[in-house]
């Protein structure tokens, strides 16, 4: 990957657009040139400039905002407001009020993964809009080149402006704004204020490097996602501006596309005014010859959502994955992200399909090697769930007289988790279970994860008699997948198909303290309410886990994005 050199003021890589050492008049009058007549600034999250502002229809990945929100940003607004609201919303820092009419957009946003409950929304600014806060933010490092600093935005686009910027107003020093911008090429870059005004612009301009459009897709482009990091205390190289530092680091589509070391000191504090949207870019310069940048335009045209700001350096590993819980897929298959989760106790792929003479045993595809055992035998080599491979496993069917369990007794987890893809026409009864019995149903379980009469999905512990219900049947005939967690303090939660639909904070056990774990089946629920509908299940199974740790809401939506 090649890097692009850095800009700094009076460089002669490149010649400046605009001022190189534009003092703090210039660059408040540079802001105020882009408001027109009759704007109203509110906070962010907050205006926008024109009355033709749109809300764009997205659809967001079910719980790409968990992911977000477990970064720890300091700003983060999801765009995600009632059609004519005139109060822009926010899950971190202050919201806003809209200015001008939103009106609804029908745009598509199939590059985000689907969201249960329907789609959600982005803001659509036409050219020359914005979005701004009207109190200022100041963020403190405690040091000069301490304050660390990440921007992230989803954007569709196919000219260009800003995205995310600071700007200083007042007596409020210019120095260490920071802005988040695609240049007219498509490149996607940061700008940057230094001490003693110094500026610097890191841009990729590499053929090969990502864009957010090019001219191929130009008339209709797609869902990028974009983000920069300023990180003062990481590798700076041996000189400023060095193309080995990494203390400036973009990202496109979650992979670093190009990075750089400061040009300057950077400065303890940062105060201003947040804003989405049409801003002026003072970094942006003209290329050098044989270069594909090409200058930015001050005026925003397109779509931008889920903006969050944090005064933190995420990590590679972090930006990477709120890309991939965004598009509802991530490295590899299903089997591999289970695989990669640490505290993974057993994993049944349930692919293969004993018979007479063929042996009962299930393959443990986990390294643990804790293999299960049918009693009966499955009704047939079914298609199995989705999981992300090219070629599709088999499933178990069960036909509510049989089902599998662990080889081996284990001691009761203090904390757990299960998961399990499960696909009903009509068929009730557990789908998976933990008690003192491996075989029959005389034994009351501890645990228990089952479709009700209703076919409403319900996770229930004794002896304590926790249970969580969900509120829909889901006897469809279409692959789920159910999730239950506790965590060692007695919280229990389950999700289907990624997403939470109910919790007991309240703190619990589970009783038994060695037994085995079953799917399909399971003992005596005649204490339960409610009851399984049935005391074996009728339908699918496929891909049966279990991890001794509760998985994270995050965690679990990253495994129902990987079905993709």
């Amino acid at each position: 990957m090649r890097r692009r050199r850095a800009t700094t003021a009076g460089g002669s890589a490149h010649r400046p657009r605009r001022a190189a050492l534009a003092g703090l008049a210039a660059l408040l009058t540079a802001a105020l040139a882009v408001s027109g007549p009759g704007e109203v600034w509110a906070a962010f999250t907050g205006t926008t400039a024109s009355t033709g502002n749109q809300l764009a229809t997205e659809t967001v990945f079910p719980d790409y905002r968990t992911a977000v929100q477990n970064s720890g940003p300091v700003v983060y607004h999801p765009f995600d407001d009632a059609y004519g609201s005139s109060t822009a919303g926010a899950l971190a820092g202050t919201a806003g009020t809209y200015n001008g009419a939103a009106t609804a957009s029908s745009a598509s946003t199939t590059a985000i993964a689907t969201s249960a409950g329907g789609p959600r929304k982005a803001v659509r600014f036409p050219a020359g809009t914005h979005a701004a806060a009207d109190a200022t933010t100041s963020l403190d490092g405690g040091a000069v080149n301490t304050l660390k600093l990440t921007l992230e935005a989803w954007v569709r686009t196919g000219r260009g402006g800003a995205v995310v910027s600071l700007l200083p107003e007042g007596s409020t020093s210019a120095s260490g704004r920071p802005q988040l911008y695609v240049n007219a090429a498509g490149q996607v870059c940061v700008g940057l204020t230094l001490e003693s005004q110094t500026l610097q612009e890191v841009c990729g301009y590499d053929a090969s490097d990502a864009k957010a459009w090019t001219s191929a897709d130009q008339a209709s482009p797609a869902w990028h996602h974009v983000a920069a990091v300023i990180d003062p205390t990481a590798p700076a190289g041996t000189v400023p501006c060095d193309s080995t530092g990494t203390q400036v680091v973009v990202y496109v589509d979650g992979a670093v596309v190009y990075d750089r070391g400061l040009c300057a000191t950077w400065p303890r504090t940062l105060a201003g005014r947040w804003r989405v949207g049409s801003a002026p870019i003072t970094t942006d310069v003209i290329a050098a010859t044989g270069e594909m940048e090409g200058p930015a335009p001050d005026t925003w045209t397109g779509d931008v959502d889920e903006v969050a700001v944090y005064t933190g350096a995420l990590s590679a590993a972090e930006i990477e994955k709120h890309h991939d819980v965004g598009r509802g897929t991530v490295a590899g298959d299903y089997a591999a992200t289970v695989r990669a989760v640490p505290s993974l106790h057993l994993y049944w792929q349930l692919d293969g399909v004993p018979g007479p003479g063929s042996g009962r045993t299930v393959a443990d595809a986990s390294t643990h090697a804790r293999h299960g055992t049918h009693h009966g035998y499955p009704v047939l080599p079914a298609d199995g769930a989705p999981t992300g491979t090219s070629t599709p496993g088999t499933a178990v069917g069960l036909s509510g007289v049989n089902d599998v369990s662990t080889g081996a007794g284990r001691t009761t987890p203090a904390a757990f988790s299960t998961e399990v893809w499960f696909r009903s026409t009509g068929g009730t009864g557990p789908l998976a279970s933990f008690g003192s019995s491996q075989t029959g149903t005389s034994t009351v379980p501890d645990v228990a994860l089952y479709l009700t009469a209703g076919g409403n999905l319900a996770f229930s512990i004794r002896p304590l008699q926790r249970t969580v219900v969900s509120t829909r049947d889901h006897r469809d005939g279409v692959w789920h997948l159910a999730t239950s967690t506790m965590s060692a303090g007695g919280r229990m939660r389950l999700y289907v198909d990624g997403v939470l639909v109910g919790e007991d904070a309240s703190s619990t056990t589970t009783g038994t303290s060695t037994g085995f774990w079953r799917w399909g089946g399971g003992g005596d629920y005649s204490s339960f309410s409610p009851q399984p509908g049935a005391p074996f299940f009728t339908g699918r199974l496929d891909e049966a886990s279990v991890y001794d740790r509760e998985l994270s809401s995050e965690d679990v939506a990253i495994h129902w994005g990987a079905r993709f």
